[in-house]
């Protein structure tokens, strides 16, 4: 991790942990709550270094984690596993190809909907092993894997110039 890419990084996890938390998690349509920092721990782990890319996924899953109120450790959970699939695969995975990238986090996307269908089916009686909410939890990560080429880009370390 260089500093410049630490300095570009640090404000644009901020202003995407504001919306999220501000903007996403208060849409009445779940399957359009996508998790803008899946994308962005990915960026993240292809442009730094490992024990970099674990630090950033612990200190902002922790602050997610903080701000849903409950299931702890999901978001610690998934960045970190995102973090250690990147760099497990960075070996034999152009990650510069957004086909790749969105590829590789909806993967991560679909574990993590995955994930949290199960919590949910545990979590409340209600309705929540209707397909519909296994349909949501789907898009969610449908959704993510969309958006997640236009999350990472500014994370890119690009040298501009001679």
């Amino acid at each position: 991790m260089r500093w410049p890419s630490f300095a570009k990084v640090l404000p644009y996890t901020v202003l995407l942990v504001v919306v999220q938390a501000q903007w996403v998690s208060r849409m009445t349509q779940s399957a359009l709550r996508a998790d803008l920092l899946l994308p962005l721990m990915f960026g993240v782990a292809a442009e730094w270094s490992p024990l970099s890319g674990l630090a950033w996924a612990i200190v902002w899953g922790y602050a997610l984690d903080a701000l849903s109120g409950k299931f702890w450790g999901f978001h610690v959970g998934s960045y970190v596993l995102a973090v250690c699939l990147v760099n497990v695969a960075s070996e034999k995975l152009e990650f510069q190809n957004p086909l790749y990238q969105m590829a590789f986090v909806g993967i991560c996307a679909l574990s993590q909907s995955f994930v949290l269908g199960i919590f949910l089916l545990f979590e409340s009686s209600d309705s929540y092993g209707e397909a519909g909410t296994w349909m949501n939890l789907f898009f969610r990560a449908v959704l993510t894997t969309i958006l997640s080429p236009l999350i990472i880009y500014p994370v890119h370390n690009r040298d501009i110039g001679p």
